[in-house]
């Protein structure tokens, strides 16, 4: 599982290597009602933060698993030069700090829920 969640942020969003989704997510992952269900949200989401951070890059710190859940933290850093979430473009470096949770069935992620540090955007962008 770990693997897999490492395929996630190196390859789909480091590398912006998209079509790897489709591999390790699974069809029923959904981020909130109304999105588009599986990969193809995953996918808007690393578009979305690759227009804003065009040398956006994760940094796993910790990793844990336990049954068929891996808890990770990670940092977020990037120039923000797009519109991030609504925030106007600074030009200025970024880095955000988020926990996020994955719950796997059959080696693909069919659920995440993510805490991210939102004192710390509001800080960076205004």
């Amino acid at each position: 599982m770990k693997d897999v969640v490492m395929r996630l942020y190196d390859e789909v969003l480091n590398q912006g290597r998209l079509d790897v989704a489709d591999e390790i997510i699974a069809s029923t992952l959904s981020t909130a009602p109304g999105d588009p269900p599986g990969p193809e949200r995953v996918k808007q989401i690393s578009t979305h933060i690759r227009s804003a951070l065009p040398d956006m890059h994760f940094d796993v710190q910790d990793m844990i698993a336990e049954d068929n859940r891996v808890a990770t933290r990670w940092t977020l850093t990037g120039t923000h030069t797009g519109t991030f979430f609504g925030a106007p473009p600074t030009g200025r470096p970024i880095e955000i700090r988020a926990c996020v949770i994955f719950e796997f069935k059959d080696d693909q992620i069919t659920n995440l829920w993510p805490v991210i540090d939102t004192s710390a955007l509001r800080a960076t962008v205004s």
